[in-house]
């Protein structure tokens, strides 16, 4: 596992052959194809291997930030997110090469992350810090949107430049969901009956 994911990160999936991984590893081809029966099953063990320590070290950062609830959890976990997506590393096995790989079930709902996310938008919602809606639709939106997040700094020219926009878009994309005082909230139902 180890040296697979050392040179799926460095190399990339499609550059990468199970010959060289048993020889990274120090094993046979045939021990290898004991424990992985093709190399796409391998890269998926890396990559859920790699998706949960992004999540151990999202929730740390998270946990050790200061600040109310939102500065922790809004402000200091989009900037957690996207220092881990600046990782090349990690960015290119979950953001780069698994969206390729892997199938859309794996990658989505019963993912650690995903579920992690879910928590975070209850806790928001209970704290009353975000507006009460469908928090599983609402996460499965957001974890989409968190998705092209690294689709997007993976691909820019400026990855510095990509990376602020990401938080700051975010942090707005989130702001926009607090509850709003009652005078707006009755402005928006009265546009939104108006145009039905």
């Amino acid at each position: 596992m180890d040296a697979a994911r050392e040179l799926f990160a460095e190399h990339g999936y499609t550059d990468t052959s199970t010959a060289e991984v048993a020889r990274r590893a120090n094993v046979t081809r045939g021990a290898l194809y004991r424990h992985f029966r093709t190399k796409a099953e391998l890269f998926e063990a890396v990559f859920e291997d790699v998706r949960t320590e992004a999540v151990q070290l999202l929730g740390a950062r998270i946990q050790a930030a200061e600040g109310d609830a939102w500065q922790r959890i809004v402000v200091a976990g989009c900037q957690a997110f996207v220092e881990s997506v600046a990782d090349p590393r990690v960015r290119r096995i979950i953001h780069v090469d698994a969206p390729a790989i892997l199938t859309r079930a794996a990658m989505q709902y019963n993912a650690p992350g995903f579920l992690f996310l879910e928590s975070l938008v209850t806790y928001l919602m209970a704290e009353g810090l975000l507006e009460k809606m469908p928090v599983h639709y609402l996460s499965r939106m957001l974890w989409s949107a968190l998705l092209e997040v690294g689709v997007y700094i993976a691909q820019a020219e400026d990855e510095v430049t990509a990376e602020a926009e990401a938080v700051s878009t975010m942090i707005r994309l989130l702001t926009g969901l607090r509850p709003q005082p009652a005078s707006v909230g009755r402005a928006v139902h009265e546009v939104v009956s108006v145009q039905r």
